[in-house]
């Protein structure tokens, strides 16, 4: 089909949402929405302001019913609703707790299915090729977060020492608003360089989700130029205790650890630098990156 711009698309967010069943089966959650007579993924438009993730895990919750754990990002679908042009960007996400019902004027009724009978189910052959994305990706991952710090002040204009360097007027307010973009990853564990712009960053969010942030100084800038080796032995601890964790550290030293994670072949998409408050995703399973994604700073 013909390329739309960006500014005629309408954007929207969902999820294959999986559990397993009593016998450890695979099932996926699909919508009946009665406007269209139709079988879906749960899926719904991004509102102003909002953050794709944080559109999918609220559509989530408002279409099945279901809190959630969002794992990788697995694909795009672009097409037509009513002549419209439509971009819904879908994540894997695993089903926690029941904690609501469905609006039955939007979605009166949800199955859990196996993943052939679900794509049998599904009316859309872009949802059915969603959930062989799904399938490829696999589940069970856990996330490590790495988070550049929010905007700082600049070196120019700070005369004391470089670790106590805060955050600009912009950085305050990106650190505001993480917590949605990252509250969907389930964090268990916060850590955070010990440069008080990194731990401004976290502060808040760490707070909220009710988590002491763990400070280190082998996340520093000073702590690495020291020891080039020291965050990537601190990340990859995390990856084999199998924690989901936010790790808030530095420009130049996340790249270097994500390259060395998964490797020079598949760091290409990766490969640029991070503004302030942007972060990479390492989805990994059993002690390996089996995906990554960009997340990009929050909107002011």
């Amino acid at each position: 089909m013909p390329k739309q711009s960006d500014a005629l698309l309408i954007q929207a967010a969902g999820a294959v949402l999986w559990r397993k069943s009593d016998v450890s089966q695979l099932e996926i959650a699909v919508i009946h929405r009665p406007r269209y007579d139709d079988w879906s993924l749960p899926k719904g438009k991004v509102e102003s302001g909002e953050s794709h993730i944080s559109a999918g895990y609220r559509e989530i919750q408002e279409e099945t019913g279901y809190e959630s754990t969002f794992g990788p990002e697995i694909g795009t679908v672009v097409y037509k609703l009513e002549g419209a042009p439509k971009e819904v960007r879908y994540w894997a996400a695993a089903a926690t707790i029941k904690t609501g019902t469905p609006n039955p004027k939007e979605v009166d009724e949800v199955l859990w299915l196996t993943p052939d009978k679900a794509k049998e189910k599904l009316s859309n052959k872009d949802d059915r090729a969603i959930v062989d994305f799904f399938l490829e990706f696999g589940v069970d991952t856990f996330p490590i977060i790495l988070l550049r710090h929010a905007k700082a002040l600049k070196h120019t204009e700070w005369d004391g020492d470089d670790g106590d360097r805060p955050l600009e007027h912009r950085g305050q307010l990106q650190a505001k608003r993480l917590l949605p973009i990252y509250l969907p990853y389930g964090i268990s564990e916060v850590h955070t360089s010990d440069a008080l712009r990194c731990i401004e960053t976290i502060d808040l969010m760490a707070r909220l989700i009710e988590k002491t942030a763990i400070f280190s100084a082998d996340l520093s800038e000073y702590g690495y130029a020291k020891d080039k080796e020291a965050p990537l032995d601190y990340v990859q601890d995390l990856m084999d205790r199998g924690v989901s964790a936010i790790v808030c550290s530095h420009n130049p030293i996340i790249p270097k650890l994500v390259k060395k994670l998964v490797g020079k072949k598949y760091f290409k998409s990766m490969d640029r630098e991070l503004e302030p408050a942007q972060a990479i995703v390492l989805h990994c399973r059993a002690g390996e990156v089996i995906a990554c994604d960009w997340i990009d700073e929050p909107i002011l």
